[in-house]
């Protein structure tokens, strides 16, 4: 599959100013609707560090919130970060779409582009970020 060429340096969202710590509770999984995809940020100005996790059932996925096309914020309005059906992330910017799973681009302006990804996952039912090399 030539797109798994180029998937993105799962470890990138370190770099980032205010990233939070690896092993940092987000919230708690119920506070994130199955289906739905919360904003979580960090700092405040400049530097801020915004990442978002969507939940599918008892799995979560989080990235960036940034678009890959024009470096931009995916969501212009709050908490809006999936398409109609709730199937795709989407750019509403640029109505560029990604899948949920990893984040590439199938669709739109970003098509065969990545999303960065923010590893996640549940732990004693909150929303974690996970450890380099695994969750605990």
């Amino acid at each position: 599959m030539a797109d798994a060429l180029s998937k993105p340096d799962p470890t990138l969202w370190r770099t980032r100013p205010r990233a939070p710590m690896p092993g940092t509770v987000l919230a708690p999984l119920e506070e994130l609707a199955d289906g739905a995809a919360k904003e979580f940020v960090f700092g405040r100005g400049t530097t801020v560090f915004s990442m978002f996790v969507v939940r599918r059932g008892q799995a979560v996925f989080g990235y960036l919130n940034i678009c890959p096309h024009y470096s931009s914020p995916l969501n212009h309005r709050a908490g809006h970060f999936l398409n109609e059906d709730g199937s795709r992330i989407r750019c509403t910017m640029h109505f560029a779409e990604f899948r949920i799973e990893d984040g590439f681009g199938v669709a739109g302006a970003a098509q065969n582009c990545w999303l960065d990804p923010v590893p996640v996952h549940v732990e004693d039912g909150n929303i974690v970020i996970s450890r380099p090399g695994g969750q605990a």
